[in-house]
């Protein structure tokens, strides 16, 4: 062929997704010269058609541009170049192939299919040069690897001097020769003849296929994803095709499925790794494709078999979950989870724990001592009271169950998850000030948990521990724990002297302000203490116990109060108490029961008829230390008097007496009572105490209480219709109508039953607003939001909040620099409304579009509340 330069005379375009071999092969065949002939021709003398087919130089590229006319972003996406960093891994210096990502094929040899060769002249697509090419989805058919005649790869794109110049034939050289013929001779076998395994269309191999073939043409966004998955499927087919020579009698039936559709035999393995021939590469992939992702009925039994092989290659002693899981690491962390989430029930649960391997999240400990330690802070001594009902077991009986300790053994485990291997349960409990190392966790794992699932508790403690990591918690415990002491904590004995004379009760001995200062102290720091040094009862632990179940809610809050005071005393702005939302934890089932399912009315009700703690547990199948920790929550305690706590309920005592003033002063109060013939509801509310303290002071000055009358006197203010009103469609509560019409509970709740008027059994869902004339019904939103005594203090702080620029300077200017108080108030007035009031991303805060609704209707009520009130002084 004479040729002076320049663009060939003769043009031949390559194929859609060809191979730049396939296409210089067939060129110089259609010129009816050789590879290198034709190479010549364009001017890239000395060049190797191998080293172009994986990367093309600059001047490579161009020379073939300007020959043949074919685009150089063509010619580029024509060779391995594209697949650098996914498929194959080219050395850039000496344009070979390295080993790839994944597969072990790392030589130049191309795959071939029959069908497609006769088809396309010979001529194939790239594909057929990378390792994760086995089938072809065309033909469903196996690709091969080798010439039916001389076996080795064949070589179907060189165009040869020697031999036939025909296409789709094998071009290396013979391995036998003629007697009597020396010299190379071409193998020459007809490769459109070589019989190829058909594959199921839909069976297991051609899906497989098909996936990595989507996976290969990924962008360059999606890239990473890619290479990620592929290694997951690299990772778990090299693990399948060993364990088929290890523990193929124990694989699933999945596993017979594809060795059938492959042929039936079983996969070629070298002393280094597994074989990479397309069958091999096929019996892999379509099983890892199966394992990793769900649809198919044996996707766990064959990741299950994959553990169970990978654990039969292990050799030395039987190694730890750590171990294990550390043999994935190289596949990336979604599949190290996975295996970690299956190796769980085989673990201990330090193990558990540590990996977070019970979570929906398991992940290697990779923290410093430092974070756990910087956790310590953020967790109180014992489990949360909350939080230990959900993970406490409803035992049946009565024994001794230790919660203390199992309370404290949690808070240790705690630090346990992501944490370095020398911080054991041993080494973290004295960062909490536990010292009772072996009681505590005999307490978690042999006693209340010895015939129980663990994997509640391990996957609990897992979540909370590393959600701690993230958001942090309000309260800083371990400043909690070296401030507050019996001697460093205050109590004022005037106010509480003040409070029993308020409601009744006697004072007490140096056992009850004993008792209460052990209370002050636990609402300070999170923690059952023991008993303050000198003086105590003998009985005092079992007394704090009874004391969480009957202390009643006036004295609880006055003790928080006393807590607060103490927090203030020592420049303390953090809340009182503080425990982790439940949205932490998902995907557990209770042993024990969440707060949250048990209705505090419905409680109250409850224990204002039992007599005892065990009598209430029982009722709602629960333990007696459910029932004391619901009380510590809620400050909701029986009503049935008890010597255990200095029997709070008694009638006022001449010695409390001495405070009395103004109203409850003797004469006043026979004037009130005998003269103004007034009730002991009404004489309540104007001395801001209980009706019981009034009665008491009756009998104590020896004035004849009036018999309560058969029948209500008539009352023209009170109707069948202002009651309807007020108390049914308005959903005021009973007790502030009484207060209103200055009648009894009794009084009222009589009259409602003789007007066929239903009682509400709880006033969880009043109307705090219900008595402002409102001109409009409040919005769903509103009236659960105004379901609350602080209605009106709500709304207020709600409407400052916007133009402020953030929450924290909110606080400052509005809410006395409280800043979590403030964020803890908008969550759970937005939680009752059921949707974002404030748009926490702008600048300045604003709110939301339903946000703007609702504050303009609350500026509307807090206008209405302003006009009222001067009325109603």
């Amino acid at each position: 062929m004479a040729w002076t330069g320049g663009s060939l005379p003769i043009s031949l375009m390559p194929l859609p997704d060809e191979a730049l071999e396939s296409w210089i092969g067939a060129y110089a065949r259609r010129l009816h010269a050789t590879n290198s002939a034709f190479l010549d021709a364009i001017g890239l003398t000395g060049s190797r058609t191998t080293q172009m087919a994986v990367r093309l130089t600059a001047a490579e590229a161009d020379a073939l541009h300007r020959a043949t006319g074919v685009p150089r972003p063509v010619l580029t996406a024509m060779t391995l170049e594209p697949y650098d960093g996914l498929a194959v891994t080219i050395n850039p210096d000496r344009r070979r192939l390295m080993r790839p990502p994944a597969w072990r094929f790392s030589a130049a040899r191309t795959r071939y299919c029959p069908a497609c060769v006769a088809e396309n002249t010979g001529r194939g697509p790239v594909f057929w040069r990378l390792p994760w090419a086995f089938a072809c989805t065309t033909h469903r058919a196996l690709l091969l690897d080798f010439c039916p005649d001389c076996h080795r790869p064949p070589n179907p794109w060189t165009a040869r001097r020697l031999g036939r110049r025909v296409a789709g034939v094998c071009t290396r050289d013979s391995l036998t020769s003629p007697a009597g013929r020396t010299g190379r001779r071409p193998c020459g076998a007809d490769l459109p003849q070589a019989p190829a395994l058909r594959l199921p269309e839909t069976g297991l191999v051609l899906p497989a296929q098909q996936h990595v073939i989507t996976l290969l043409a990924s962008d360059a966004c999606a890239r990473p994803a890619a290479l990620a998955e592929l290694k997951q499927l690299y990772a778990l087919a090299w693990r399948i095709l060993r364990g088929l020579h290890t523990i193929a009698d124990r694989a699933p039936d999945v596993v017979r499925t594809a060795l059938t559709e492959c042929g039936g035999a079983l996969p070629q393995l070298t002393d280094e790794d597994v074989g990479h021939d397309a069958h091999n590469a096929a019996l892999g992939t379509a099983l890892a494709h199966v394992a990793l992702h769900p649809g198919h009925r044996d996707h766990d039994a064959l990741f299950d078999w994959i553990l169970k092989a990978d654990q039969s290659l292990h050799k030395g002693p039987r190694a730890n979950i750590g171990q294990r899981a550390g043999r994935w690491s190289g596949s990336g962390p979604a599949l190290v989870e996975r295996a970690l989430a299956r190796l769980d029930r085989q673990a201990t649960l330090q193990a558990r724990l540590r990996y977070a391997s019970a979570s929906p999240r398991p992940r290697r400990p990779t923290l410093p001592a430092d974070t756990i330690v910087q956790r310590a802070a953020l967790i109180p001594s014992m489990l949360w009271p909350g939080w230990t009902m959900r993970l406490l077991p409803r035992l049946k009986d009565r024994a001794n169950l230790r919660v203390g300790a199992f309370r404290r053994g949690c808070s240790s485990f705690l630090l346990l998850p992501g944490g370095p291997p020398e911080l054991n349960f041993e080494r973290v409990g004295p960062l909490l000030d536990n010292h009772q190392i072996h009681t505590d966790r005999d307490s978690v794992e042999r006693r209340l948990y010895r015939q129980h699932d663990l994997t509640p508790l391990a996957s609990t403690l897992a979540q909370l521990a590393y959600a701690l990591d993230t958001h942090g918690a309000p309260i800083d415990y371990a400043r909690r724990r070296d401030t507050f002491t019996y001697a460093s904590t205050t109590f004022d004995h005037s106010a509480f002297k003040r409070l029993c004379a308020q409601h009744g009760w006697r004072t007490g001995q140096q056992h009850r302000a004993s008792l209460l200062r052990w209370y002050l102290l636990m609402l300070l720091t999170g923690e059952i203490h023991p008993p303050p040094s000198g003086g105590t009862h003998s009985r005092f632990a079992w007394n704090c116990t009874e004391f969480r179940f009957r202390a009643p809610p006036a004295l609880r809050s006055f003790l928080r109060r006393q807590a607060e005071d103490n927090l203030a005393r020592h420049r303390i702005d953090e809340p009182l108490t503080w425990e982790p939302p439940n949205s932490w934890v998902t995907g557990v089932t209770w042993p024990g029961i969440s707060p949250t399912r048990l209705a505090p009315n419905d409680v109250g009700d409850l224990l204002s008829t039992v007599t005892s703690v065990h009598e209430a547990g029982d009722a709602l199948g629960l333990t007696a230390e459910h029932i004391r920790l619901y009380c510590d929550l809620t400050h909701i305690s029986t009503t049935t008097p008890s010597n255990t706590i200095g029997n709070l309920s008694n009638q006022l005592t001449p010695e409390a007496a001495e405070v009395r003033q103004r109203i409850l002063a003797p004469e006043q109060l026979r004037d009130l009572y005998e003269n103004q013939r007034l009730e002991l509801a009404h004489i309540a509310h104007m001395a801001s105490c209980n009706p019981d303290t009034v009665r008491a002071l009756l009998i104590h000055d020896n004035i004849p209480l009036r018999p309560r009358p058969d029948r209500l006197p008539p009352r023209p203010d009170i109707t069948r219709a202002w009651l309807h009103r007020e108390y049914i469609e308005k959903r005021r509560t009973m007790a502030e109508l009484s207060r209103e019409r200055r009648v009894s509970h009794y009084h009222l709740t009589t009259l409602a039953r003789g007007w066929d008027l239903p009682i509400r059994s709880t006033e969880r869902r009043y109307n705090a607003i219900g008595h402002l004339n409102l001109p409009w019904t409040p919005s769903p939103a509103m009236q659960a939001v105004t379901a609350s005594p602080t209605a009106l203090h709500r709304l207020q702080t709600l409407i400052q909040i916007p133009g402020h620029p953030s929450l924290a300077a909110a606080a400052r200017a509005t809410y006395d620099g409280r800043d979590d108080a403030l964020r803890q108030r908008i969550t759970k007035i937005e939680k009752a409304a059921g949707f974002q009031i404030i748009d926490r991303s702008t600048t300045p805060l604003a709110p939301t579009p339903r946000g703007h609704d609702f504050l303009r209707e609350a500026t509307e009520i807090l206008h209405i509340a302003d006009k009222t009130r001067p009325k109603s002084q």
